[in-house]
Order: C-alpha cells, then structure tokens, then sequence
C-alpha cells in the first residue's frame, strides 16, 4: 500500500536563499485512501515575522517564540517520508523549502516521488473556475476553515487528494492509457499510480464502461451519442392569456421564484416585446437593475416563436449572461411556461473543439511541451464529461491558449470525416435549427448576415442584450488588427532544418528524399528572410510610436493614430511592402513543400504509424500556411489600403520584445451598415440593456446604430429597488478641480481620502478610475499609507483577469480595489462584500482614444459638437454602469462617493445627475462626508 505525506508549510516569505524560513509545519499521512497520522508543530524563525505574513496567516511573534526549531522536528517528518509520496499544493514551492530546510539542519534532501495537488486539481477538475487551496476547497466543499494556517491547508489538501484519486479511478480505460503515454512530461510522479488504476480497470473492463462512448481510441460523454430529438408541441395560447397565467398571487410565477414579487416594469416589457414582435417594429427598451429584464424577453420570444414556428434570436456581448441565460434564467422559463421550449446556444466554430485534429495530435505532435502536454489531459478528461465542446467551459493556462487554436474547428470539419457523427459544432448547429430560442453573440449575428455564413437558420425576429455595446461589437467586428505575436507564432512553428517545427520534423523523417530535402532548404531559407523582413518592420512601427508619444493609454501601452496613404509613415509602408514579399515567397515555398511531401507518400510505401504521422505534418505545414495568408491580408489591409470611413493606430508596449506592436483598423460610423445588413433584413429587433438613454432620451443609441429612419418601440423602465433607502451619493466640494492641478497632486488627495474612506468603509470599496496613468500613482501611494491588514488589489498591477481580481478581492476581509476601463462594468460583488463605490472621475473618453478622435472630427465637419454629442453620452451611459456596480439586489446598501467636482460645478454635470434613479445627494466638505458615511453605513 502506497503512502503520502500531504504536507504545507507557512514561511516568512517565499526565499529561503534571501533568509525567509518556516514558522509552521504541517503533514497529513494517507495510506492508501485513509488519513492515519497527522501533525502540526509551529517553529522558530529565529527572525521578525513581516506584518502582511501575520495578517496572512494570523501567526505573530507569541506563537513560535518557544516553538521548536526545524532542525528538532526534521526527524518524525523523515520518518514518514521514507517510501512515502512528498505531496503539496504547489509541491515545487514546499519542498524546495523542506529540502533547504533539511540541508540546513544537516540532513539529506529528499528525492522520492512527489504529487502536485494542482497539477492533478487541473487534470481532474479540468472545468474548475480556479486552481487555488481556498478556490477548490469551495467549489468542491472540502473543509478548510483556515486558509494560510499549514494545518487547515495540509488536511484540505489530503482531502482534494482523496477526490482527485477518486476521479482517476472512474475515468475510462483508454483516458488512462492516453494520459499514461504523456506521464513522463508531467511534474507529479504519477506514472506508477496510473499503472495501478490501469491495471485494475483492466480486470473488470471486460464488463464494459456504459458511462462513455468509446470512439477510436477517445472517450467521450455517452451523451455525444447520436440521438433523434422529436419535435415539441407548439403553444396554443395567446399572449395575452399566458400573462394572465403566469403572473398574479397564484400565477406560474409565484410557483417557480422563491419569494416573487409581481414587478410592474417586468410586465410592461414583456407586453412592449410581444407588441415589437407582432407589429413587425424595432424596439428600444432600458430596463433598469432589478426589472427582471431576462425573462422580461425570453417570455414573450418563446411564445412568439411556438405560436409562429419561428425561433427566436437571442445575442449578448458578455459570455456570464450566456451562461446566467442558460443555467438560470432559461430553467426558470420552462417552469414558467404552460408549453416545452427548446433552446440552444451556438457560438463561432472556434469556440469547438475539433476532434480530428485533437486525435490527429494525440497520435504525433509536432511541438510539444509541458503546457501543451498538460491541455491534453485536461482535454482527454473533460470530453468524458462535456456535452457542448465549448472551450469556454475549460480552465487552459495562458500558455495553452495557442494549442486550442491549433484544434478548434474549421472549415475542415465540414462534410464526410470518420468524427463528423460526433463534431460538436455540426452538433450544436443541428440543435439550433431544431430551436425556439437561439442564445448566441453579437459577433456571431453581425457575421451571420455579413457573410451570409449559414450559421444561424432563417429568422426575423432578434432580441440584442446588453445593447450598449452593440456598436462596439459591430465597430470591433467589421474591424482587422494583427500584432507581431501572431507572425511570431507562425514563424516559430515553422521552425528550422535542425531545430524542432514542422520543418525540423520533416527534415528528420523525410529530408532523404531529394526532391523534398531540396524543398526544406527553399522554405527555409524564405522563411528565415521573411520573419527577418517582419522584425524589421515592427521593430519599426515601435520606434515611430515610441518617437511620437510617451504617455501611456489605459490598458498601459503607447497608442498613436495614423493614416496609411500620409507621407509621414511612407518608410512604414516600404518596410511593408518588403516584408509582405517575403512573406509571400514563405508561403509559396511552404505550399511547395506540402506538395512535394504529398508526392513523397504515393512514391515510399509506409506503416500506417508513418502514414499518420506524414499525414500530420503536411496538415500541419498547410494550417501554418493558412494563418500565414491570412495575416498578409490583414497587413496589406492595415499599412497599404486606406478606407475614409476606418480609423488605424498602433499600440505598442514598453515592456518584452521591441516588436511588441498591435495594429488595429476600424470603421469610424457603423450606423449604415448595420441600418443595411440588419435592421433593413429583420422584422424587428428589440435592443435592451440597463443604461441606453441619456436625459431620458434614446437619441444617442437611435444615431450610432442606424436607427432613424425606422418605426420604433421606446420604453424605459426604471428600477424597482429602493434607491433612497439602498444608496447614498456623496459628492465632496474641497477636492480640487481636476484640469487646474498638477495630476500628481490630484493624485495625492486622491490617495488621502481614498486612505480615510477605506477605513470607514473597513475596505469592501472599489475605486473606478479612467486613466491607468492616475491608477497606478494612486496605488503607488495607497500602498505605503494603507493599513497593514488591508489588501490593495489593482488592475494591471497585480496580476490576472477581471474576475480573477474580483474573487481575489472578495477572500479578504479589509480589501480596496483599483479598477479602470473594463471595471466600470460587468463586475459583480453582492452583498456586504462591497459597501463602497468611489470614482475617481468622471469616466469621459480620453481625448487620444483613436476611434473617438476619429468620430469627434467627422462631428466636427459635419457642425456638431463632439462634446455634446458624443463625449457628453458615452460619459454618462458608462456613468451610469459604473454606478450598477453598487446595487446588484433589493438588500444591497452602499454608497457612492464622486470624487470629480466637475458634477457639480459644470452644466452638463446635471446630465449625469439626472441619469440615476431617484437617491439621496449629498454634498460638503470630505471631513462632513466622512461623518455622514460613518452614520450611513
């Protein structure tokens, strides 16, 4: 019987080498799958313990002050690791520190077996949102009370053990077998545990494994099987008697939603998007936080579409409304309705995994690594679980993002291919042409009817959520941008004659052949001139942005606008001119050389191994080459061609490689496009959202999307919640008028009060500001003046995603968070894990942003004002969703703190007043806000 030592360790700091040491010790011992020993010992440092450490943990200097030392311990530990498994989470960081530990004391290191209970976390919870102690310990209800104390994290960590084995132990036989094949790779000395597992399905696989659908040599959900779905029945009612149904004391809503409450705003938008549908009209329809604006549409789209046998279509911007359309709202709509509705969802073919390519790597890959290895296990397990194939379901590292690419479907996966029965986007597209309602993206309806792709069956009535970004999307879309990375890649995966790549594996397996070996050389020696020629010229485009601006926009980068035919790039164009040529001559000698290798096959006989691996790589070298092309085009459309409607820039990053340059293209007015290609082509269209008006107006929306010359449903509806109850704004009068300061010093009063609020608001506050410049001097100086037991997390700065940062934000109890752009919405923080809301200014557009510059010129021209007409509502409408962030439910309470006296002080400051619901205002010095907010909160 196997054993395993699951051990944490809390340090002073992460170093020993720079003198951090160990102040507790814990191990769980597991023989087999039962827990028999455990021990727990605080030690000596012999040092201070770092203030954020005791914070932490919650270990100060009176608890390890008579504790043994590590030395003294050291034995038992031995003891127990002798023939027995070193296991941890994050194992490289424990043991490094045990062994240092170990060396120290005077004893040997240890080099048995190890397990890392995050690598194994990933491979079996290939879905988790998160790989961290605390984040599984939640998703899984594993009990872990104290995180950061070694003995909560060293029993958490047995336990997530126990669950990982258990999930090996179910999977099927040939998963084993795969991931048996690629365990050399793996940090976790797993080898000799998946021999076990192996050998035990073995003697019972003979029974067969009902829970999968084994399919040349890949295990997939039984569910993938192939099943005929009969048609649902259609809805014999009409509107107007299913909404005396469903709403009411005893209607099918009460029965269905704890706690209902009848909401009069719901109700009037379910009966204006019935009447949009039935009058063949476009709608506008704001709704504000609380109305129920989900099912507000989907009740009336699914009876439009049972009544009609027409579905419906439904687009979002954001994938967390998909997946709250999906797993809340949409199961609370078939409990609603008297009649069965189908739903499906469909996104880009990228979005799906393609399984012949996912085999066709399994059985040779060309450039693999321990990123790529550990995306295939995780790949293998969660086919035995998924029924979409969606990669939005998966937890990948960054760095395996690459490989996902390399397997999505394509237009390769059409037609007759043994996994066609199987492919999970030709699945999800035979859903949808059996659907009632359609959830898709904006980006997918916009290409839909660009192209006329056939993604989506036949439909004529839409509904947009989450409209104000309906322009963004569109703008985005019709779009181009290529960065260097992507020629990089390319290049890369080309690789070289005695290097790895595709070309390095040719030459090794077929370079003999002369004809072939003559190709190898030509490729090449082309590609090796054409990344040269690409280098050059973005080495270039990052000197010309470095050489014209300085300051930096709000994602961190430098940005400038250009215009491709103007004489001052004219050496941008020549490097251009030279490098799309090489590239070109790449792309011919690659396609030459698949040729070649295609005609090597018919004249060398081969195994069916050395067929499939010759099969690999001339699919391999014609992918390369297919990105390669694209990307020319994309550049010749870029540096070469000008459009008057499009606006061009580049950004370009101070940090990593000099050829670390975007360049991006897009349409500067997208209202006749979308006037033409969409509300043109539909009966009606019904765009919502919580922030589309400004002064109570659609005006701005009815402009920017093309609206104008169509009959139009507008209704706004205003929040139920109890606004003057739930929410304070607090508005200061002392701060100074930004624009007549020094931004430092506006910065600095910024940072004072920002320290005085947190410690009212005992953190829970989030900062929202519009410049990453003024963010990061506000953390620079937060940082030395907050309290020690608060967290400072802050975009840009510490590391990772939006929402990665939210849930960071949310473990602490005193926590302060520094967002800019994107934070100003889609951010999620209920309940009294945010109390606080403060904006550091008014969230105008900057002034460089390059598409806005380009709409305030053609404002211009025209004789309007680009600070009424457009900087004046984007302000507000992202005013407005800065200020949702606060009030998520009826039992929320908060206040809202605008530091920019400008809306005060201004005219137009009123707008942005005027855009909220009905709440108290407060205005005074901070010293008198400080106090009504004490009271307040």
């Amino acid at each position: 019987m196997k054993r395993f030592v699951i051990l944490d360790a809390e340090t002073t700091g992460v170093s020993y080498k720079r003198g951090d040491r160990i102040i507790q010790l814990a191990f769980v011992v597991m023989e087999g799958k039962e827990i028999t020993e455990r021990f727990m010992s605080y030690l000596n440092p012999e040092q201070e313990i770092p203030p954020f450490i005791q914070s932490l943990t919650q270990i100060d200097g009176s608890m390890v002050k008579d504790a043994p030392s590590f030395g003294e311990v050291a034995p038992e530990l031995l003891e127990k690791l002798d023939g027995a498994f070193f296991v941890a989470h994050n194992v490289n960081f424990d043991l490094t520190f045990v062994n240092d530990e170990l060396e120290a004391a005077g004893y040997a290191l240890f080099e048995g077996p190890v397990l890392d209970t995050v690598e194994l976390a990933r491979m079996a919870y290939p879905t988790a949102d998160g790989f961290k102690l605390t984040q599984l310990s939640d998703e899984f209800d594993i009990g872990h009370d104290q995180p950061h104390r070694a003995d909560s994290d060293a029993e958490a960590t047995a336990r997530l053990l126990q669950d990982v084995f258990a999930v090996f132990e179910s999977l099927p036989l040939v998963t084993l077998q795969q991931i048996r094949k690629m365990s050399d790779r793996f940090r976790s000395s797993l080898r000799p545990l998946l021999d076990e597992w192996i050998a035990s399905k073995t003697s019972t696989v003979h029974l067969g494994e009902e829970d999968a659908d084994i399919y040349r040599g890949i295990a997939l959900a039984p569910e993938m099987k192939e099943t005929t779905e009969t048609g649902q029945d259609d809805a014999d009612i009409t509107f107007d008697e299913l909404k005396e149904q469903i709403t009411g004391d005893k209607g099918r809503m009460t029965a269905a939603i704890d706690e209902y409450e009848s909401r009069p705003g719901q109700a009037q938008m379910m009966e204006r998007v019935y009447e949009a549908f039935d009058t063949r009209q476009h709608a506008l329809i704001e709704a504000g936080t609380g109305t129920g604006k989900s099912l507000a549409y989907l009740i009336p789209a699914a009876c439009y579409a049972k009544q009609h046998k027409q579905p419906v279509v439904i687009s979002t911007y954001t994938i967390q409304l998909q997946e709250q359309l999906l797993k809340k709202d949409v199961p609370l709509l078939e409990q609603i309705v008297p009649f069965k509705v189908q739903t499906a969802l469909i996104k880009g073919r990228e979005h799906y995994i393609s399984l012949q390519k996912f085999e066709a790597v399994l059985e040779s890959d060309l450039t693999d690594n321990y990123d790529r290895t550990l995306a295939k296990t995780q790949i293998l397990v969660w086919l035995t679980r998924t029924k979409t194939g969606d990669i939005e379901e998966l937890n990948l590292s960054a760095a395996a993002r690459q490989f996902w690419h390399e397997i999505s479907a394509g237009v390769d996966d059409e037609g007759s291919q043994p996994w066609y029965p199987r492919c999970f986007y030709q699945r999800a597209r035979k859903r949808v042409h059996r659907a009632d309602l359609i959830i898709t993206n904006h980006a997918l309806v916009l290409s839909d009817h660009q192209n006329s792709a056939g993604l989506l069956p036949a439909y004529n009535r839409c509904i947009i959520d989450e409209a104000h970004h309906f322009e963004e999307a569109a703008s985005s879309h019709l779009g181009t941008h290529l960065d260097y990375v992507a020629y990089s890649r390319i290049f890369n995966e080309t690789g070289s004659i005695d290097g790895a790549g595709v070309i390095g594996n040719i030459s090794r397996t077929l370079g003999k052949e002369p004809l072939v070996k003559a190709a190898i050389t030509e490729a090449e020696s082309k590609v090796k001139a054409a990344k040269t020629e690409m280098s050059e010229l973005f080495l270039y485009l990052h000197h010309l942005a470095f050489s014209r601006k300085k300051k930096k926009n709000d994602r961190g980068k430098v940005s400038i606008t250009y215009d491709p035919a103007a004489e001052d790039i004219a050496h941008a164009r020549e490097a251009a001119a030279r490098a799309l040529f090489s590239s070109q001559e790449a792309l011919h000698a690659l396609l030459a050389l698949a040729e070649e290798c295609d005609r090597c096959k018919d004249t060398r006989s081969m195994t069916e191994t050395g067929l499939k691996m010759h099969k690999a790589l001339v699919q391999t070298l014609e992918r390369i080459a297919d990105r390669l092309y694209k990307s020319q085009k994309n550049l010749e459309t870029l540096l070469l061609n000008k459009d008057e409607n499009t606006v061009y820039w580049l950004e370009a990053d101070a940090k990593g490689p000099k050829q670390t340059v975007l360049l991006q293209a897009r349409p500067v007015d997208v209202s006749g496009v979308l006037a033409d290609d969409l509300f043109g082509k539909k009966d009606s269209v019904v765009l919502t959202s919580a922030t589309l008006t400004v002064n109570k107006k659609f005006d701005y929306i009815i402009k920017n999307l093309g609206l104008g010359d169509f009959p139009l449903v507008q209704l706004a509806i205003e929040s139920p919640f109890a606004w003057k109850d739930q929410v304070k704004l607090m508005i200061p009068t002392d701060l100074p008028v930004l624009g007549k300061v020094d931004e430092r010093l506006y910065c600095e009063n910024i940072a004072i009060h920002l320290y005085r609020l947190s410690r009212i608001s005992e953190g829970r506050m989030l900062v929202l500001f519009t410049s990453y410049e003024m963010l990061k001097t506000c953390h620079e100086l937060l940082k030395d003046i907050l309290d020690e037991d608060f967290m400072l997390i802050s975009q840009g700065i510490n590391g990772g995603s939006r929402t990665k940062l939210t849930k960071s934000f949310q473990q602490f109890d005193k926590a302060v968070m520094l967002g800019t752009s994107s934070f100003w919405e889609g951010v999620d923080i209920p309940g009294e894990d945010l109390t606080l809301l403060v904006m550091a200014r008014l969230p105008f557009t900057p002034p460089d942003d390059p598409v806005y510059k380009a709409k305030s010129r053609a404002l211009e021209q025209a004789g309007k004002s680009p600070f009424m007409d457009l900087a004046i509502p984007q302000a507000v409408i992202r005013f407005k969703q800065g200020f949702g962030r606060l009030i998520r439910k009826q039992t929320d309470r908060g206040a809202v703190i605008v530091l920019d006296r400008r809306i005060e002080t201004t005219r137009y400051g009123r707008l942005f007043i005027k855009s909220l619901p009905d709440i108290t205002r407060t205005t005074g010095t901070i010293d008198e806000l400080e106090e009504d907010l004490k009271n307040w909160l």
